[in-house]
């Protein structure tokens, strides 16, 4: 049977970040935040090691939360949204490092996404080159 890394190309780091932010646009809209895990998942679709794995699903995620964070600042009042969750902790001025916060959080999910991606890549792989080898 065919192995998963002889399906997907291992194109990189880049161009797998630019493909995590793609699809963790597209999975953001959906509104729920774990969606992330799945989008970082495709992070170790396309690259071979685990580092590459995790940069890749991190970076991406960051990418795409902050896009949208940009454009809720810029349409939604997501800054004065921010600035009355900073308040809540008696802090004021610092709405902006709600947002930051934010966006690590989401890329940390798309970075253990990718991680846990290749971890189960590399074991089914394993397992299914096991078997090819036992017939």
């Amino acid at each position: 049977m065919t192995r998963l890394d002889e399906i997907f190309p291992n194109v990189g780091v880049l161009p797998a970040i630019l493909i995590v932010a793609v699809v963790g646009l597209a999975l953001q809209l959906s509104g729920v935040w774990a969606t992330m895990l799945i989008a970082g998942f495709f992070g170790a679709l396309f690259t071979r090691k685990h580092l590459h794995a995790f940069l890749a699903g991190f970076f991406g995620v960051t990418v795409a939360w902050s896009i949208l964070f940009a454009y809720l600042a810029a349409t939604a009042q997501a800054l004065e949204i921010a600035e009355f969750f900073i308040g809540l902790l008696g802090i004021s001025g610092l709405g902006w490092l709600v947002i930051v916060i934010s966006v690590v959080l989401g890329g940390l999910l798309g970075g253990f996404g990718a991680t846990l991606g290749r971890s189960v890549i590399e074991l089914v792989d394993d397992l299914l080159s096991r078997r090819d080898s036992a017939d």
